[in-house]
């Protein structure tokens, strides 16, 4: 009976940890993220331990093919890696352990893939239309995308001072913190 007290509080964790995996994947899909890859990088985000594919199947009840293209994902956004010890024949995959540069990532990735491409299509609509035409339809057309742009303009300055590489987004959050920012636990400063 002495074990008791830690294995309820393992099962505690292990029963926080399912259900923030559940909610990572949950809250990622809303953003247009595929569940699994959300799901296995909470996994080895909130376990921190190098984690087998075998072992992310297990748990999550995935294919093999599924757990491999995401784990392919996930190292191309840079915010897992694969590790091997010497002699050792199965890889492992593991989560980075610092929280702000795998968030300064993910921004980052999400930036290049996704607000890029539509601020260059923004200007592939605008260049289509003549600037001698100016018909009301053509003059609002103009002045409301020329306004999107701006937005995006003003996105990217802010990506430009926070974002651009992992040393400024840790300087932001200092600043942060040190304005009276909320911590992790919600409490100021």
């Amino acid at each position: 009976m002495p074990f008791e007290p830690e294995s309820n509080e393992r099962s505690k964790t292990s029963e926080a940890q399912e259900r923030f995996v559940l909610e990572w994947g949950r809250m990622s899909s809303s953003w247009g993220i595929n569940r699994t890859m959300a799901q296995i990088h909470a996994l080895l985000l909130c376990t921190g331990e190098p984690t087998t594919v075998e072992e992310l199947i297990d748990q999550l009840h995935i294919s093999r093919g599924n757990a491999s293209m995401n784990l392919r994902d996930l190292i191309d956004w840079g915010i897992i890696r694969r590790l091997r010890k010497p002699g050792d024949r199965k890889d492992t995959y593991q989560s980075d352990g610092d929280i702000l540069q795998m968030f300064a990532r993910v921004v980052r990735e999400r930036k290049r893939r996704e607000l890029d491409p539509t601020v260059a299509a923004i200007r592939e609509c605008l260049a289509m239309v003549p600037e001698e035409d100016q018909s009301d339809e053509a003059v609002r057309f103009r002045s409301r995308l020329t306004d999107l742009l701006f937005i995006f303009a003003a996105i990217d300055r802010v990506y430009e001072e926070v974002f651009s590489s992992d040393e400024s987004f840790r300087q932001a959050m200092a600043l942060f913190k040190e304005s009276g920012g909320a911590s992790p636990l919600g409490r100021r400063g």
